[in-house]
C-alpha cells in the first residue's frame, strides 16, 4: 500500500531552505518563489508534524531548533533518493548512457575485459567507457573515493565499504619457453621450478604472492629478472631468461616478440589467487550493474575456464 504523501517536495525544499538561510526572504530568493509561498510551506510542514520547529523573531528573523536541523538533514536524504530515482528512471527509458568508469588490476583484465565491453557498447551506442589501470590497492582506493564505478581486483584483502563479487580462484602455474625441460605435459613441483632461473612479475600483489609460495615451501629461487608488466615477463621468458610463476594466462601462446610459450600446471593444493569484481554502492546505476552481470556470467563460461591453468 502506498503511503499518504501529504507534504510535497516543494514544501520540504522550502523548509530546508529556511533552515539554511535563516529567513523566509533568503529562502524565497534562493528558490525563486514568493515569500508568501515559503511561509505557507513552513506552516504546512509544522502543522503536519504537530510541532513548531522554527522560532520567529523580529530582531533575528528565523532560528531553527536542533530538531529542525535534524529534520532538514533527513529531508536532504529524501531529495538525494528522489534525484537518484529519477536518474534511474531516465536510464531505464533511455538505455545505458554516460561514461562507465572501470578500474582494473593490469595483469589479468586485458585477457577478457575488452571482449565483454564490445557487445555492451554495441547494444548501447550512448555508452562510453573509461578504463584505468591500477594495482590492487589503488583500484580499491579509487573506487571508495568515487572515481570508479566498477573494479576488477585480485586477492582476499577487500576494503570496508566495497561489495565484492568473487569470479574464480586462480591456481598458480609455471610459464616456460617452448622446449624447456619442465614442458613434459605433467604438473611440475615447486621445488623443481626453484632449480631454474626465475623471472618475477614485480607488482604489489603478484610479487608477495609468488614470494609466499616459495617461502612456505622453504625454497629460495634465483631471480634473474624483474618486470612490472605481464607482457614483459612473458617476453623475457620467451627469450629464455628463466621461468615465471603467474596466475592467469592470456588466450595466446605467443609473447610480444613472437616466441612460443607454455603454461604448465603447478603441483596441486597450492594457495590460489582470487579474482573479484566490485562496487562501492549496493545499488549501482544500470551501466555498472550490466558490467557486473557480464563479468559474473562470463566467469562460468568455457572461455573463462580456458584462461585457468590447472
Amino acid at each position: 500500500m502506498l503511503p499518504d504523501l501529504r507534504l510535497s517536495l516543494r514544501a520540504l525544499r522550502a523548509f530546508v531552505a529556511v533552515v539554511e538561510e535563516g529567513s523566509i526572504t533568503g529562502a524565497a530568493s534562493r528558490l525563486n518563489i514568493a515569500p508568501s509561498a515559503v511561509a505557507a510551506a513552513l506552516t504546512q510542514v509544522e502543522e503536519e508534524l504537530g510541532a513548531q520547529l522554527l522560532v520567529r523573531t523580529r530582531a533575528r528573523g528565523i532560528s531553527a531548533t536542533p530538531e529542525a536541523h535534524q529534520l532538514a538533514a533527513r529531508f536532504r536524504d529524501v531529495f538525494e533518493t528522489y534525484t537518484g530515482a529519477l536518474a534511474a528512471g531516465r536510464d531505464t527509458a533511455q538505455g545505458l548512457t554516460g561514461t562507465l568508469r572501470i578500474g582494473y588490476y593490469a595483469p589479468v583484465a586485458p585477457a577478457f575485459l575488452p571482449g565483454l565491453l564490445a557487445p555492451l557498447m554495441r547494444d548501447h551506442p550512448a555508452l562510453d567507457v573509461a578504463l584505468h589501470e591500477h594495482d590492487n590497492d589503488s583500484v580499491q582506493e579509487a573506487l571508495l573515493a568515487g572515481q570508479l564505478d566498477v573494479i576488477l581486483f585480485a586477492g582476499n584483502d577487500v576494503r570496508p565499504g566495497i561489495t565484492a563479487h568473487p569470479l574464480f580462484d586462480l591456481p598458480p602455474y609455471v610459464l616456460a619457453p617452448d622446449g624447456h625441460p619442465v614442458c613434459d605435459g605433467s604438473p611440475v613441483a615447486l621445488d623443481t621450478v626453484a632449480r631454474y632461473p626465475m623471472v618475477l612479475l614485480d607488482r604489489p600483489l603478484a610479487r608477495p604472492f609468488t614470494d609466499a609460495l616459495f617461502a612456505q615451501a622453504a625454497l629460495s629461487p634465483r631471480i634473474v629478472a624483474r618486470a612490472g608488466s605481464t607482457e614483459m615477463v612473458r617476453s623475457l621468458v620467451g627469450a629464455g631468461l628463466g621461468l615465471a610463476v603467474l596466475a592467469m594466462r592470456p588466450a595466446t601462446d605467443l609473447s610480444y616478440a613472437g616466441d612460443t610459450l607454455r603454461a604448465i600446471p603447478l603441483e596441486p593444493a597450492l594457495p590460489r589467487l582470487r579474482l573479484s569484481c566490485g562496487t562501492a554502492v549496493k545499488h549501482p546505476r544500470r551501466a555498472a550493474a550490466a558490467m557486473l552481470d557480464a563479468l559474473r556470467d562470463w566467469a562460468s563460461t568455457p572461455a573463462a575456464q580456458a584462461l585457468i591453468v590447472g
